[in-house]
Protein backbone atom coordinates (compact mmCIF):
# COMPACT_ATOMS: atom_id res chain seq x y z
CA UNK A 1 0.00 0.00 0.00
CA UNK A 2 1.19 3.24 -1.04
CA UNK A 3 2.32 5.44 1.93
CA UNK A 4 0.75 9.09 1.77
CA UNK A 5 3.92 10.32 4.04
CA UNK A 6 6.04 9.79 1.37
CA UNK A 7 5.32 12.98 -0.34
CA UNK A 8 6.16 14.67 2.94
CA UNK A 9 10.20 13.41 2.63
CA UNK A 10 12.00 16.71 2.38
CA UNK A 11 12.18 19.76 4.72
CA UNK A 12 10.74 21.79 1.76
CA UNK A 13 7.55 19.58 1.06
CA UNK A 14 7.26 19.36 5.14
CA UNK A 15 6.98 23.36 5.60
CA UNK A 16 4.79 23.92 2.39
CA UNK A 17 2.57 21.27 3.23
CA UNK A 18 2.29 23.57 6.86
CA UNK A 19 2.18 26.69 5.22
CA UNK A 20 -0.96 25.29 2.86
CA UNK A 21 -2.96 23.47 5.66
CA UNK A 22 -2.50 27.10 7.54
CA UNK A 23 -3.26 29.32 4.67
CA UNK A 24 -6.23 27.20 3.52
CA UNK A 25 -7.83 27.36 6.78
CA UNK A 26 -7.34 30.85 7.48
CA UNK A 27 -9.13 31.47 3.94
CA UNK A 28 -12.04 29.12 5.00
CA UNK A 29 -12.36 31.33 8.02
CA UNK A 30 -11.39 34.42 6.93
CA UNK A 31 -14.96 36.01 6.37
CA UNK A 32 -16.19 35.45 10.30
CA UNK A 33 -12.70 37.69 10.68
CA UNK A 34 -13.48 40.95 8.68
CA UNK A 35 -16.08 43.14 8.17
CA UNK A 36 -18.40 42.64 5.19
CA UNK A 37 -16.20 45.28 2.53
CA UNK A 38 -13.34 42.90 3.28
CA UNK A 39 -15.19 40.19 2.14
CA UNK A 40 -15.09 41.55 -0.91
CA UNK A 41 -11.60 42.08 -1.17
CA UNK A 42 -11.34 38.63 -0.20
CA UNK A 43 -13.40 37.70 -3.50
CA UNK A 44 -11.22 40.05 -5.57
CA UNK A 45 -8.05 38.36 -4.65
CA UNK A 46 -9.41 35.19 -5.03
CA UNK A 47 -10.12 36.09 -8.83
CA UNK A 48 -7.01 37.18 -9.28
CA UNK A 49 -5.19 34.14 -7.78
CA UNK A 50 -8.03 32.36 -10.15
CA UNK A 51 -7.17 33.97 -13.13
CA UNK A 52 -3.45 33.88 -12.96
CA UNK A 53 -3.44 30.20 -11.77
CA UNK A 54 -5.44 29.49 -15.12
CA UNK A 55 -3.48 31.16 -17.22
CA UNK A 56 -0.32 29.24 -15.94
CA UNK A 57 -1.66 26.00 -17.32
CA UNK A 58 -0.70 27.47 -20.87
CA UNK A 59 1.59 30.13 -19.94
CA UNK A 60 4.02 28.48 -17.37
CA UNK A 61 3.74 24.68 -17.70
CA UNK A 62 3.91 25.00 -21.62
CA UNK A 63 5.20 28.37 -21.97
CA UNK A 64 2.69 29.69 -24.45
CA UNK A 65 2.64 33.21 -23.54
CA UNK A 66 -0.75 34.17 -24.57
CA UNK A 67 -2.90 37.08 -24.62
CA UNK A 68 -5.86 34.78 -25.32
CA UNK A 69 -6.89 34.58 -22.60
CA UNK A 70 -8.08 38.07 -22.29
CA UNK A 71 -11.12 36.51 -24.62
CA UNK A 72 -11.35 33.82 -22.51
CA UNK A 73 -11.98 35.81 -19.65
CA UNK A 74 -14.95 37.97 -21.46
CA UNK A 75 -15.74 34.94 -22.89
CA UNK A 76 -17.40 33.98 -19.42
CA UNK A 77 -18.42 37.25 -18.84
CA UNK A 78 -20.33 37.82 -22.21
CA UNK A 79 -22.07 34.43 -21.69
CA UNK A 80 -23.95 35.06 -18.21
CA UNK A 81 -24.63 38.34 -19.67
CA UNK A 82 -26.42 37.07 -22.81
CA UNK A 83 -27.33 34.11 -21.50
CA UNK A 84 -28.97 34.45 -17.72
CA UNK A 85 -29.42 38.45 -18.07
CA UNK A 86 -31.12 38.45 -20.95
CA UNK A 87 -32.87 34.98 -21.57
CA UNK A 88 -32.77 34.30 -17.91
CA UNK A 89 -30.44 30.96 -18.94
CA UNK A 90 -29.59 29.27 -15.44
CA UNK A 91 -26.29 31.07 -14.10
CA UNK A 92 -24.03 27.82 -13.60
CA UNK A 93 -25.26 26.88 -17.70
CA UNK A 94 -24.26 30.00 -18.87
CA UNK A 95 -21.04 28.81 -17.00
CA UNK A 96 -20.46 25.94 -18.55
CA UNK A 97 -21.29 27.41 -21.85
CA UNK A 98 -18.65 30.06 -21.29
CA UNK A 99 -15.95 27.10 -20.41
CA UNK A 100 -16.41 25.21 -23.64
CA UNK A 101 -16.37 28.05 -25.91
CA UNK A 102 -13.32 29.46 -24.42
CA UNK A 103 -11.99 26.09 -24.52
CA UNK A 104 -12.70 25.37 -28.11
CA UNK A 105 -11.33 28.97 -29.06
CA UNK A 106 -8.45 28.11 -27.14
CA UNK A 107 -7.87 24.69 -28.79
CA UNK A 108 -8.12 26.49 -32.31
CA UNK A 109 -6.01 29.18 -31.71
CA UNK A 110 -3.19 27.05 -30.26
CA UNK A 111 -3.45 25.12 -33.66
CA UNK A 112 -3.39 28.38 -35.56
CA UNK A 113 -0.54 29.53 -34.19
CA UNK A 114 1.27 26.40 -34.64
CA UNK A 115 0.21 26.12 -37.75
CA UNK A 116 2.65 29.33 -38.92
CA UNK A 117 5.05 27.82 -36.34
CA UNK A 118 5.04 31.29 -34.21
CA UNK A 119 7.55 31.47 -31.36
CA UNK A 120 6.23 32.46 -27.66
CA UNK A 121 7.42 36.12 -28.42
CA UNK A 122 4.66 35.88 -31.96
CA UNK A 123 2.14 34.24 -29.86
CA UNK A 124 1.92 37.15 -27.64
CA UNK A 125 1.37 39.57 -30.55
CA UNK A 126 -0.60 36.95 -32.16
CA UNK A 127 -2.93 36.72 -29.62
CA UNK A 128 -2.92 40.03 -28.64
CA UNK A 129 -4.27 40.82 -31.87
CA UNK A 130 -7.12 38.77 -31.66
CA UNK A 131 -8.08 39.79 -28.41
CA UNK A 132 -8.20 43.51 -30.05
CA UNK A 133 -10.06 42.28 -32.54
CA UNK A 134 -12.41 40.57 -30.13
CA UNK A 135 -12.59 43.63 -28.05
CA UNK A 136 -13.72 45.87 -31.58
CA UNK A 137 -16.07 43.31 -32.20
CA UNK A 138 -18.08 43.69 -28.58
CA UNK A 139 -17.69 47.11 -28.84
CA UNK A 140 -19.97 47.48 -32.24
CA UNK A 141 -21.91 44.23 -31.79
CA UNK A 142 -25.73 44.88 -30.52
CA UNK A 143 -25.93 41.41 -29.82
CA UNK A 144 -22.56 42.13 -27.23
CA UNK A 145 -24.44 45.77 -25.74
CA UNK A 146 -22.27 47.35 -28.10
CA UNK A 147 -20.43 50.23 -26.28
CA UNK A 148 -23.47 50.38 -23.54
CA UNK A 149 -22.71 47.08 -22.07
CA UNK A 150 -25.06 44.93 -20.79
CA UNK A 151 -26.35 45.46 -16.94
CA UNK A 152 -28.05 42.99 -14.86
CA UNK A 153 -31.76 43.62 -12.84
CA UNK A 154 -32.75 40.38 -11.63
CA UNK A 155 -34.01 39.98 -8.59
CA UNK A 156 -33.06 35.65 -7.76
CA UNK A 157 -30.24 35.06 -5.12
CA UNK A 158 -28.39 32.51 -3.42
CA UNK A 159 -26.28 29.15 -4.56
CA UNK A 160 -28.23 28.06 -7.40
CA UNK A 161 -28.48 31.44 -8.94
CA UNK A 162 -24.62 31.76 -8.29
CA UNK A 163 -25.81 35.75 -6.99
CA UNK A 164 -25.51 36.98 -4.14
CA UNK A 165 -26.42 40.86 -3.44
CA UNK A 166 -26.23 41.71 -0.01
CA UNK A 167 -23.59 39.22 1.61
CA UNK A 168 -20.37 38.49 -1.15
CA UNK A 169 -19.74 35.85 1.57
CA UNK A 170 -21.09 33.13 -1.56
CA UNK A 171 -18.71 34.60 -3.84
CA UNK A 172 -16.71 34.07 -1.61
CA UNK A 173 -16.44 30.81 -0.97
CA UNK A 174 -17.39 29.78 -4.60
CA UNK A 175 -14.48 31.18 -5.86
CA UNK A 176 -12.55 30.03 -3.15
CA UNK A 177 -14.22 26.15 -3.96
CA UNK A 178 -12.85 26.79 -7.55
CA UNK A 179 -9.51 27.67 -6.94
CA UNK A 180 -9.37 24.63 -4.65
CA UNK A 181 -10.74 22.37 -7.21
CA UNK A 182 -8.77 23.63 -10.18
CA UNK A 183 -5.56 23.68 -8.10
CA UNK A 184 -5.50 20.02 -6.49
CA UNK A 185 -6.90 18.99 -10.11
CA UNK A 186 -3.85 20.51 -12.23
CA UNK A 187 -1.39 19.28 -9.54
CA UNK A 188 -3.08 15.43 -9.84
CA UNK A 189 -2.78 16.11 -13.55
CA UNK A 190 0.99 17.15 -13.92
CA UNK A 191 1.85 14.08 -11.14
CA UNK A 192 -0.07 11.51 -12.53
CA UNK A 193 -0.73 11.95 -16.27
CA UNK A 194 1.42 11.46 -19.52
CA UNK A 195 -0.36 14.30 -20.72
CA UNK A 196 0.78 16.54 -17.75
CA UNK A 197 4.24 15.34 -17.30
CA UNK A 198 4.83 16.23 -20.68
CA UNK A 199 3.94 19.58 -20.70
CA UNK A 200 7.40 20.70 -19.22
CA UNK A 201 9.25 19.00 -21.69
CA UNK A 202 7.42 21.03 -24.28
CA UNK A 203 8.01 24.38 -22.88
CA UNK A 204 11.78 23.48 -22.80
CA UNK A 205 12.23 22.41 -26.33
CA UNK A 206 9.38 21.38 -28.46
CA UNK A 207 11.84 19.87 -30.81
CA UNK A 208 13.42 17.15 -28.44
CA UNK A 209 9.86 16.59 -26.48
CA UNK A 210 8.85 15.65 -30.16
CA UNK A 211 11.83 12.94 -30.52
CA UNK A 212 10.47 11.53 -27.36
CA UNK A 213 7.53 10.40 -28.83
CA UNK A 214 5.13 13.34 -27.44
CA UNK A 215 2.96 14.79 -29.34
CA UNK A 216 3.88 18.20 -29.16
CA UNK A 217 1.23 20.31 -31.35
CA UNK A 218 -2.00 18.49 -30.23
CA UNK A 219 -0.91 18.40 -26.05
CA UNK A 220 -0.15 22.02 -26.30
CA UNK A 221 -3.66 22.71 -27.91
CA UNK A 222 -5.07 20.68 -25.26
CA UNK A 223 -3.40 22.72 -22.27
CA UNK A 224 -4.55 26.00 -24.02
CA UNK A 225 -7.96 24.77 -24.33
CA UNK A 226 -7.98 23.51 -20.66
CA UNK A 227 -5.90 26.94 -19.99
CA UNK A 228 -8.98 29.55 -21.51
CA UNK A 229 -11.44 27.39 -20.53
CA UNK A 230 -11.08 27.43 -16.61
CA UNK A 231 -9.90 31.24 -17.26
CA UNK A 232 -13.66 31.61 -18.49
CA UNK A 233 -15.08 30.92 -15.14
CA UNK A 234 -12.99 33.67 -13.59
CA UNK A 235 -14.64 35.94 -16.14
CA UNK A 236 -18.94 34.89 -15.64
CA UNK A 237 -17.59 35.02 -11.26
CA UNK A 238 -16.50 38.78 -11.95
CA UNK A 239 -19.63 39.58 -14.04
CA UNK A 240 -22.23 38.23 -11.25
CA UNK A 241 -20.33 40.28 -8.58
CA UNK A 242 -20.08 43.55 -10.27
CA UNK A 243 -23.82 43.01 -12.38
CA UNK A 244 -22.19 44.75 -15.81
CA UNK A 245 -20.24 43.63 -18.41
CA UNK A 246 -18.80 45.96 -21.38
CA UNK A 247 -16.55 45.64 -23.91
CA UNK A 248 -13.86 48.17 -21.63
CA UNK A 249 -13.92 45.75 -18.41
CA UNK A 250 -13.98 42.76 -19.39
CA UNK A 251 -11.79 42.60 -22.95
CA UNK A 252 -8.83 44.85 -21.98
CA UNK A 253 -5.00 44.35 -22.62
CA UNK A 254 -4.75 45.20 -19.11
CA UNK A 255 -6.70 42.05 -17.83
CA UNK A 256 -4.13 39.87 -20.22
CA UNK A 257 -0.63 41.66 -18.85
CA UNK A 258 -2.29 41.11 -15.10
CA UNK A 259 -2.36 37.28 -15.67
CA UNK A 260 0.60 37.06 -17.57
CA UNK A 261 2.72 39.46 -15.70
CA UNK A 262 1.20 38.16 -12.13
CA UNK A 263 1.93 34.76 -12.96
CA UNK A 264 5.50 34.96 -14.06
CA UNK A 265 6.21 37.20 -11.07
CA UNK A 266 4.76 34.13 -8.63
CA UNK A 267 6.11 31.67 -10.66
CA UNK A 268 5.62 30.60 -13.88
CA UNK A 269 4.87 26.72 -14.16
CA UNK A 270 4.85 26.61 -10.29
CA UNK A 271 1.01 26.17 -8.34
CA UNK A 272 1.47 28.54 -5.24
CA UNK A 273 3.49 31.17 -7.37
CA UNK A 274 0.36 32.36 -9.36
CA UNK A 275 -2.11 32.21 -6.42
CA UNK A 276 0.68 34.06 -4.04
CA UNK A 277 0.69 36.85 -6.94
CA UNK A 278 -2.58 37.39 -6.91
CA UNK A 279 -3.98 37.92 -4.01
CA UNK A 280 -0.86 39.99 -3.07
CA UNK A 281 -1.65 42.35 -5.76
CA UNK A 282 -5.04 42.58 -4.67
CA UNK A 283 -3.97 43.28 -1.35
CA UNK A 284 -1.46 45.69 -2.94
CA UNK A 285 -4.67 47.68 -4.56
CA UNK A 286 -6.64 47.46 -1.06
CA UNK A 287 -3.70 49.27 0.19
CA UNK A 288 -3.77 52.31 -1.72
CA UNK A 289 -7.06 52.31 -1.49
CA UNK A 290 -7.00 52.78 2.23
CA UNK A 291 -5.00 56.14 1.30
CA UNK A 292 -8.43 57.72 -0.91
CA UNK A 293 -6.62 56.81 -3.60
CA UNK A 294 -8.59 57.04 -7.12
CA UNK A 295 -9.28 53.95 -8.46
CA UNK A 296 -7.63 55.08 -12.08
CA UNK A 297 -4.68 55.52 -9.78
CA UNK A 298 -4.52 52.16 -8.20
CA UNK A 299 -4.34 50.88 -11.57
CA UNK A 300 -0.89 53.24 -12.30
CA UNK A 301 0.45 52.17 -8.97
CA UNK A 302 -0.11 48.44 -9.39
CA UNK A 303 1.16 49.04 -12.92
CA UNK A 304 4.52 50.41 -11.19
CA UNK A 305 4.56 48.09 -8.44
CA UNK A 306 4.67 45.16 -11.16
CA UNK A 307 7.80 47.02 -13.07
CA UNK A 308 9.34 47.46 -9.46
CA UNK A 309 8.83 43.73 -8.54
CA UNK A 310 9.98 42.62 -11.95
CA UNK A 311 13.10 44.33 -11.82
CA UNK A 312 13.99 42.52 -8.18
CA UNK A 313 13.23 39.54 -9.50
CA UNK A 314 15.75 40.29 -12.50
CA UNK A 315 18.45 41.36 -9.84
CA UNK A 316 17.45 38.64 -7.36
CA UNK A 317 16.04 35.45 -9.22
CA UNK A 318 14.66 35.36 -12.41
CA UNK A 319 12.34 32.34 -11.60
CA UNK A 320 9.61 34.22 -9.17
CA UNK A 321 8.70 34.62 -5.91
CA UNK A 322 8.67 30.82 -5.29
CA UNK A 323 11.69 29.80 -6.25
CA UNK A 324 13.50 32.60 -4.37
CA UNK A 325 11.23 30.79 -1.20
CA UNK A 326 12.16 27.53 -2.07
CA UNK A 327 16.10 28.09 -2.03
CA UNK A 328 15.21 30.24 1.30
CA UNK A 329 13.82 27.25 3.43
CA UNK A 330 16.21 24.81 1.59
CA UNK A 331 18.88 27.45 2.94
CA UNK A 332 17.07 27.38 6.75
CA UNK A 333 16.54 23.97 6.84
CA UNK A 334 18.66 22.09 4.41
CA UNK A 335 17.92 20.12 1.64
CA UNK A 336 16.98 16.75 3.51
CA UNK A 337 18.33 14.31 0.69
CA UNK A 338 21.77 12.84 0.96
CA UNK A 339 23.96 13.40 -2.03
CA UNK A 340 24.01 10.25 -3.60
CA UNK A 341 27.62 8.73 -5.26
CA UNK A 342 26.60 8.75 -9.60
CA UNK A 343 27.47 5.58 -10.84
CA UNK A 344 29.91 5.56 -13.83
CA UNK A 345 27.42 5.57 -16.59
CA UNK A 346 26.32 8.80 -15.08
CA UNK A 347 29.32 10.48 -14.34
CA UNK A 348 31.04 13.25 -16.75
CA UNK A 349 32.87 11.73 -20.08
CA UNK A 350 36.04 13.91 -18.41
CA UNK A 351 36.10 12.43 -15.51
CA UNK A 352 35.50 9.00 -16.83
CA UNK A 353 38.56 9.30 -19.20
CA UNK A 354 41.20 10.44 -16.28
CA UNK A 355 39.65 7.45 -14.83
CA UNK A 356 38.76 9.53 -11.13
CA UNK A 357 35.39 7.93 -9.38
CA UNK A 358 33.25 9.12 -7.16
Amino acid sequence: MTNPLRYLDTPLRRVNAVVVAVALVFAIVYPYLVPPSMIGVGFVALLYALRNFTWNIAGGYVGQLSLAHIVAFGTGAFSVAVLTWRHEVNAWIALVVGVVIAAVLGFLISLLMSRFGVNAFFLALGTLALSLAAAGVAASWTFLGDINGISYSGTEEGFAHLQWYVDPSGFYYTTLGFLVVITAGTAALMRFTHFGRSLPFIREDPVIAASMGIHVVRNQALAMALSMGLTSIAGTLIAQYVQIVSYDSVLTVEIGVAMMVGSIIGGAGTLAGPIVAGIGIAVLEEFLRSFAVSSANVSSYTQIAYAVVVILLLRFGTGGIMPLWEAGVRAVFGSGRKKAVPAASEQPVGELVDGRVG
